[in-house]
């Protein structure tokens, strides 16, 4: 017989002799390569850049720029002055102007001109500040009993009268509704009248009748910012 016939037959009962040695071979192999790759890797980290890294665009914000925090709101409102009691009806009206009316003042038995508002009300109700201001005096007086001035800004001055306790002092700063004092019946030009609040309003030093301002006909454009 040749032999080259011969070689395959002995390859082959080599394989077959030898496969479960030849198989061991191999998973030693991959197994080695395996860790050797591991090993490599640990070694040679991905570099991750410095800058920023591109992505999709946001809808709202398509060129990826930082959100900016958002800018006050400023706008315009118109605030109103207010009543400073919550009152039941009017004693004495105003009765001081260039006509000179004259008005029965049944606690001095005398007509004359009554250059204030007699707000009538509940004895003890409070009292508030019909507007933003400073307190610029705060006393007592035959006409007007206790009584606390405010200037409201703008040339308007406005004196609460015939008020019990006082809750403010002179120089101090109010606000719109904020308390002044309370109904009382101290001026004793007035007394026979109740309990009320004797308001007296100047523009620019010149006396004028306060009822736009108790109606809250009177108002102030402000601007208000809003975050």
């Amino acid at each position: 017989m040749n032999s080259n016939s011969k070689q395959p037959n002995k390859f082959t009962r080599f394989l077959r002799n030898n496969a479960a040695l030849l198989l061991l071979i191999f998973c030693v192999l991959a197994i080695a390569a395996v860790v050797l790759a591991v090993t490599l890797t640990r070694d040679n980290p991905a570099v991750v850049p410095d800058g920023p890294v591109a992505g999709t665009p946001d809808d709202n914000n398509p060129d990826n720029k930082p959100d900016e925090p958002d800018k006050p709101i400023t706008q315009k409102v118109d605030v109103y002055f207010q009543s400073p009691v919550k009152h039941t009806g009017i004693g004495l009206g105003y009765t001081f102007g260039p006509n000179d009316l004259f008005t029965f003042k049944s606690s001095l038995n005398e007509w004359s001109t009554h250059k204030a508002l007699d707000l009538q009300a509940e004895e003890g109700a409070e009292v508030a500040a019909m507007y933003d201001g400073t307190v610029v005096d705060v006393g007592k007086s035959f006409l007007k009993g206790n009584y606390v001035v405010v200037d409201h800004g703008e040339g308007v001055v406005a004196t609460y009268g015939s008020l019990g306790d006082i809750e403010v002092t002179k120089g101090q700063t109010v606000a719109r509704g904020q308390t002044l004092g309370y109904v009382g019946i101290t001026a004793e030009s007035e007394y026979r009248e109740g309990a009320h609040v004797h308001l007296e309003v100047t523009a620019n030093n010149i006396t004028v009748d306060p009822t736009p301002y108790v109606n809250g006909e009177v108002f102030r454009t402000v601007e208000v910012t809003e975050q």
